[in-house]
Order: C-alpha cells, then sequence, then structure tokens
C-alpha cells in the first residue's frame, strides 16, 4: 500500500476491517486473481473459439477455467420444476395443495 501514497503510519490507523476488506479486495477483486482469471478464461475462450471447425462444439468460460470456475462463480442447480413453482407462488390465487411437492 505505500506504493499508493500511504505511509507506514497512515497504514497503522487503518482498522482491521477495512484492512480485511482492502486484502480482499487486492486478491479476489477486480485488480487480483479472480479479475485476472475471469478475464484471461474470456479470452482464451474467445480464441479458441475462433479458432474451433465448424463441426465441432464450442468452448465455455467453465471448460477453459476448470476448478477455478467454481471458485469465482457459484453454481446453483435448479430443477424445471422449481423454477415453475417459483413462477406459479406469484400468481393470483397461488395454492400450494394444487402441487405435490415432495
Amino acid at each position: 500500500m505505500v506504493f499508493n501514497g500511504h505511509t507506514i503510519e497512515s497504514i497503522d490507523a487503518i482498522d482491521e476491517t477495512t484492512m480485511n476488506e482492502i486484502m480482499v479486495m487486492y486478491a479476489d477483486g477486480i485488480i487480483g486473481n479472480q479479475g485476472i482469471i475471469s478475464g484471461i478464461g474470456a479470452l482464451t475462450a474467445g480464441v479458441f473459439n475462433y479458432m474451433r471447425s465448424n463441426n465441432a462444439p464450442p468452448y465455455s468460460l467453465k471448460q477453459v477455467l476448470g476448478n477455478a470456475y467454481g471458485y469465482i462463480f457459484s453454481e446453483v442447480e435448479t430443477k424445471p420444476d422449481d423454477a415453475l413453482l417459483l413462477f406459479m407462488t406469484q400468481a393470483k390465487g397461488f395454492s400450494m395443495d394444487k402441487f405435490n411437492k415432495e
């Protein structure tokens, strides 16, 4: 942080919560590893898709990033019937007894 114009005294004056947020920003933020990995991954997927043959399936960001994808992007598994149920709960006069939810 000294390279950003801070002095040792100003760094010592920062409370622990703010310092933790700054560390996360540098490690996982847009300027940290998360930003670099997702940026390079998107670029790599784009280049691979540009070079692939017409009959080959397209590359996805998930394929390019591998295990790092789960670290950066959280995947919530939903079933189609859950999405339908959520949509139907917003209907006027909705009653749960019409659905046999197990």
